[in-house]
């Protein structure tokens, strides 16, 4: 007997480590960073500051995290900081952690805790550790509600000196946060029956099929100019035949017309001459599209589906076009085309441009440009739009209004462009709203046809910084946004430099879409989200910030890296569930 209790003696520490779900004890390391796993550090050259694992100086166990700054400039902090998930409810968290302090002077050491989703935080600065101290504990209270996403915590050092963080602990209305148990989302009996009630069942992937399961997105889209299809993943192969399923039965049964993709606008034009006139190869069509997530037998499968369906309704011909501008060859070579027929006063501004377009090729924007290089090619691009517009009668009568309006397009395209290539730090706000600019003059460009546009879930999303927030400025109702969620299976993405199919969707996180709508068990379904129909008590866990899948073309790993919060209703009006899902297949 007392050699079992020995042995459970020497094994318990070992078995709790095994256990913790959180690694707040820093036991844990990562060989890639040589920090505590999942541990991260801020530093800047600025802060003169270091974050590392020590495993001579700790509180308790192996190891602990030090901060070390070797000058006092205190607006310029070190920082070492963790991620906790709320997957628990509760009105207050407190962090507990011992701290050690040698010769801090010009600024002081501490604790420090957000509550992410709200405005809770607290940094020790009232109450900064300085000097040298021994391991002594230390305490943060802040208060948890409902809108909470995240926890965010660590250690940070403003002044000169080093400090020594260990063993923190985090509890929940006074439980420790380690020890709650995953919630049953199962056992939760009036949420899954809702979920049951309402959702409509998908009984096919592919297109083909016809539209009898569908028909429930009829009242959902009404009289909408646009219908936006988001997608979890850039590579997951369900999705996409999915949204091909989607873009037949809107175009079959409710008269949409034109179809655009997330790829530059200028080079959709190849793709688009082939659906709708057969022209070149719908191979050729993907090739023009750069982005190597199109480039997929499931997007061939598609286009070649839409030069099927012109054959067959020349009277009701679907286009094919994008609304991207990451790229300039599309539209230099338009301009330069245009320039040689039409307009040879043009041709030594669009020379001049394209040659920096080939220095952005070779060098990144910050070596490409400096401050004078783009002031010229804002006047080159002013210029050249000045020439359309000045010379536009002319032009109109030797090409005519549609390539004119294209031409002045072009223009805009390269603007973008620029200001993305340019904008170091900002791109992605940049992009979406240059995106949403295109789709606007999309629908000007052809007044009276429904729109179905085709993008990951983050652009599609109506958060104000998105194209989806941007879009909804100017359409409101008369656009439907439908987001996408898998629980599992593999996707197509970038892992260490190369394109991989293996990569493997991690199980739904608590608190996410996919939980609820996996143990639900109906399989895979459309859900009306729209608030309007949200009347019911059950819906909380839609109403209050969930989480739901979001990788985009880099691979992904770790359930809380694969999802984001969002309040769900806010950003879409219908969310399509997939159970299972497999890699797109690239060509």
């Amino acid at each position: 007997m007392k050699k079992i209790l020995l042995l459970l003696l020497i094994l318990t520490p070992s078995l709790l480590r095994a256990q913790q779900r959180y690694n707040l004890g820093m036991e844990t390391t990562d060989v890639r960073t040589a920090l505590p796993a999942g541990w991260t550090a801020f530093t800047t050259p600025e802060s003169d500051s270091r974050v590392s694992t020590d495993s001579t100086m700790v509180y308790s166990g192996r190891y602990a995290i030090r901060l070390t700054k070797d000058s006092s400039r205190a607006q310029t902090p070190g920082i070492a900081a963790y991620t906790v998930p709320v997957d628990f409810y509760g009105k207050t968290i407190k962090l507990r952690g011992y701290v050690r302090t040698e010769a801090v002077e010009g600024g002081w050491a501490g604790l420090w805790m957000r509550v992410d989703g709200t405005a809770a935080f607290d940094n020790m600065q009232q109450r900064g550790i300085k000097g040298t101290t021994p391991w002594t504990p230390y305490e943060i209270v802040l208060k948890l509600d409902g809108n909470a996403t995240q926890i965010s915590l660590g250690g940070l050092l403003t002044g000169k000196g080093r400090v020594w963080i260990d063993s923190l602990t985090l509890f929940v209305d006074g439980k420790n946060a380690q020890l709650i148990p995953a919630e049953d989302i199962a056992a939760k009996t009036a949420e899954m029956n809702w979920l049951k009630t309402h959702a409509m069942p998908l009984k096919a992937v592919d297109a083909g099929h016809g539209g009898d399961d569908l028909q429930g997105l009829k009242p959902l889209i009404g009289n909408a100019r646009i219908v936006a299809l988001g997608e979890c993943t850039h590579g997951s192969g369900e999705v996409f035949r999915v949204k091909h399923r989607l873009l037949e039965f809107l175009v079959t049964e409710m008269g949409f017309r034109i179809f655009a993709i997330e790829a530059n606008l200028p080079e959709a034009s190849i793709m688009n001459e082939y659906v709708l006139y057969g022209k070149g190869t719908a191979e050729k069509g993907l090739d023009a599209l750069y982005f190597w997530t199109w480039h997929t037998r499931e997007v061939l499968e598609m286009a070649k589906w839409m030069r099927a369906y012109n054959i067959a309704h020349p009277d009701k011909m679907v286009q094919f076009t994008g609304f991207d501008m990451q790229y300039s060859k599309g539209a230099c070579d338009n301009l330069l085309q245009f320039a040689a027929q039409y307009a040879a006063e043009l041709k030594p501004l669009m020379d001049s441009v394209v040659r920096y377009c080939d220095r952005l090729k070779t060098a990144g924007a910050d070596q490409a440009f400096s401050r004078e290089d783009k002031v010229r090619l804002k006047e080159w691009l002013e210029q050249a739009g000045d020439l359309l517009k000045k010379n536009q009668r002319r032009y109109t009568q030797q090409a005519g209004d549609s390539i004119v309006e294209w031409q002045a397009r072009n223009l805009v395209v390269l603007q973008q462009y620029f200001l993305l290539a340019t904008q170091y730090g900002s791109s992605f706000n940049i992009r979406d709203k240059a995106m949403a600019e295109n789709i606007e003059w999309l629908a000007k460009r052809y007044p009276g046809q429904k729109i179905v546009l085709w993008a990951h879930n983050g652009h599609v999303s109506r958060h104000p910084a998105l194209m989806g927030g941007h879009l909804d400025k100017t359409f409101k109702k008369q656009m439907v946004v439908i987001g996408f969620g898998t629980a599992k299976g593999s996707y197509t993405a970038i892992k260490k430099g190369e394109i991989k199919r293996d990569n493997v969707l991690a199980p739904p996180v608590p608190r996410s879409f996919e939980g609820y709508a996996q143990a639900s068990g109906i399989g895979n379904f459309i859900l009306d989200i729209r608030k309007r129909q949200l009347q019911e008590e059950p819906v909380s866990w839609l109403l209050r910030y969930a989480r739901l899948r979001s990788i985009g073309s880099m691979a992904m790993d770790g359930g809380n890296a694969q999802f984001e919060y969002n309040i769900l209703p806010d950003a879409y009006d219908a969310l399509i569930y997939l159970d299972n899902t497999s890699a797109s297949e690239v060509l």
